[in-house]
């Protein structure tokens, strides 16, 4: 039996989801898509901008901006783990 266009869309609803929750677990790569639309997911609860306002942007402006989230993503988790660590080291020696 086939399955409906309900079925299909909740399916597919799912399949974003995990794509989204694996990237934001790390589990994906930052350059992995999660889903169509990921450029303007990402402005939209960045910086609270429309699709629109995404596509008046010059591209590499665009390019440069996503290199910049990235890059601060990737120092903030490797601060995280420094304080883990330290935290660690701390609980360890007393």
């Amino acid at each position: 039996m086939e399955p409906s266009p309900r079925e299909l869309r909740e399916a597919y609803l799912t399949r974003v989801e995990n794509r989204w929750l694996r990237r934001l677990q790390g589990v994906l790569p930052g350059d992995t898509s999660a889903g169509e639309f990921d450029l303007y997911v990402q402005m939209a609860m960045q910086f609270k901008w429309t699709p629109e306002q995404v596509n008046a942007l010059d591209p590499q402006y665009l390019e440069e901006l996503l290199a910049y989230l990235a890059a601060s993503a990737r120092h903030d988790e490797k601060q995280r783990k420094d304080a883990e660590a330290k935290a660690r080291r701390a609980r360890a020696g007393t």
